[in-house]
């Protein structure tokens, strides 16, 4: 592993150019020997930290439906808003602090896994709204490094059509374990009547807490940094890594240049990351409404049920969604594409919507199933956008900002998630809800095509010389995706 030492964190804040021979031919035996290398090493750390912070972010639901909101007093609506406050404040604080990361360094990572943890222990303690709405604002603020630095970590290892499948890695097992380990975890927690002054729910926060706190404090030591300084590679191993980001982005002469506001509002005004940030809206309106309000729905589907066995419940729907996306998104390395998977996902919400709204509580199965097919159609989508987004993201950049910009304004979507199921619509077994994640999931559908169209497009474009005139106006190595000889992965 990548044991960082001060003088490796201090190397991140000035990361220096790593010129590789111009003449430097890379080996495709060596370059797969390095890939299975990252594969073993990298993923592993990124996937334990997205496990994490899945986990702390999905608790409350396992919590709501074990009587927190009876608990503490809230109102029809506090939940939801409590909810959105989370959303609210990593829709704000990520774009920042992705761009805090790449100046800064990695260590960050570890600092919000050890920040959220101690925020998810704070939440067994608190006893009425206002404690509520503190820490979903604070875990919000915290959680809001993770995602970028993550994103960002892969970018700086991987290659453009390597991304997907590794993006989908690390979010589909997490999101997959943290799901079906977080139903379970919580069920045992909940059969236990005290853990110390704790019960009931609190016990899920305290346990849960001081595990991420723990492993938050172990990351300081392991998680990697910047290729041109890891531990991970010997020199050779370094020199085709870094070869391998040069081949990747055309004319550039720094992997890794100064930030400017030109380069940040490319960032931001992408054609492809503002189509992206719309699908990954569309996406988190049905995955975290689900993933917060899951057992509160399969309770309305089995009103008999006790709250163990609705946790329980849970758990194959996660595993199964997890599983099915994780194979889509090594189809999408294998095919080079990206829209007819996300296509399909859409399909599959769409389906599973309709299912829930055209039947009613006498279809427990079929609703049950639809279940199955709302999550994986969602899981699906979640990393297939986000690597399409990095795939066609350059400079350095627009990869440091491309996973905080699609992830963050995608927390709209998390809000309006949080909003189509309210309590009082819990009777109609949350028909409005349904109808809307429909909705939106034709939209999705819509917006995927139109992607694909556009940059399929503007490919043949540039191959019939469309786009030379770009070559003539200099800053050559700050063209990144809009270089004539870059070619998008759709």
């Amino acid at each position: 592993m990548d044991h960082s030492s001060l003088k490796e964190k201090a190397s991140d804040l000035s990361v220096t150019t790593y010129q590789v021979d111009p003449t430097y031919k890379i080996d495709p035996v060596a370059e797969a020997k390095l890939r299975r290398k990252l594969d073993l090493l990298l993923l592993p750390v990124a996937t334990l930290c997205y496990t994490f912070v899945f986990l702390d972010r999905g608790n409350i639901g396992n919590a709501r439906s074990a009587g927190l909101v009876a608990d503490l007093g809230l109102h029809t609506y506090d939940f939801n808003i409590g909810t959105s406050l989370f959303y609210l404040m990593y829709l704000i604080c990520e774009i920042p602090f992705a761009l805090l990361i790449k100046r800064v360094g990695f260590w960050l990572v570890p600092l919000s896994i050890v920040l959220f943890g101690i925020v998810t222990l704070c939440t067994a303690f608190i006893h009425d709204r206002g404690g509520f709405y503190a820490t979903r604002i604070v875990l919000g603020m915290s959680e809001a490094i993770t995602m970028p630095g993550l994103s960002y970590l892969l970018t700086r290892y991987y290659r453009r059509h390597e991304l997907t499948s590794r993006v989908g890695c690390f979010m589909l097992v997490a999101a997959g374990c943290a799901g079906g380990f977080g139903g379970l975890l919580a069920a045992g927690l909940l059969s236990v009547d005290h853990i110390g002054s704790r019960k009931s729910w609190e016990n899920i926060f305290l346990v849960e807490g001081i595990i991420t706190t723990g492993f938050g404090l172990l990351l300081f030591f392991i998680f990697p940094t910047h290729p041109e300084h890891t531990r991970l590679f010997n020199e050779e191993e370094r020199q085709l890594a870094m070869a391998r980001l040069y081949a990747d982005q055309p004319a550039i002469k720094d992997t890794k240049e100064e930030i400017n506001g030109r380069l940040v509002k490319r960032g931001l005004f992408d054609v492809t990351t503002i189509a992206c940030c719309w699908l990954y809206i569309v996406d988190n309106c049905s995955v975290q409404g689900l993933g917060i309000f899951l057992p509160s729905i399969l309770k309305t589907n089995y009103p008999d049920a006790s709250t163990i066995r609705i946790q329980l419940l849970v758990v194959p729907i996660y595993v199964t969604a997890g599983a099915v996306a994780l194979l889509v998104t090594i189809a999408c390395i294998r095919f080079r594409v990206h829209w007819p998977f996300s296509l399909s996902g859409g399909l599959l919400t769409i389906v599973g919507y309709s299912i829930w709204i055209s039947t009613d509580a006498s279809s427990a199965k079929a609703r049950y199933a639809a279940c199955f097919l709302n999550m994986t159609g969602g899981f699906i989508n979640g990393p297939v956008v986000l690597g399409w987004a990095a795939a066609n993201a350059s400079p350095d950049t627009l990869r440091a900002m491309v996973g905080a910009v699609v992830t963050g304004i995608g927390g709209i979507g998390s809000i309006a998630g949080v909003w189509a199921y309210v309590a009082t619509d819990a009777g109609t077994g949350y028909h409005k809800g349904n109808s809307f994640n429909l909705a939106m999931a034709a939209s999705l559908c819509v917006t995927a095509i139109g992607l694909f169209l556009y940059q399929k497009r503007e490919n043949v474009h540039r191959a019939n010389g469309g786009r030379d005139y770009r070559l003539e106006k200099g800053d050559v190595e700050m063209l990144g995706n809009l270089h004539p000889s870059f070619k998008y992965i759709h």
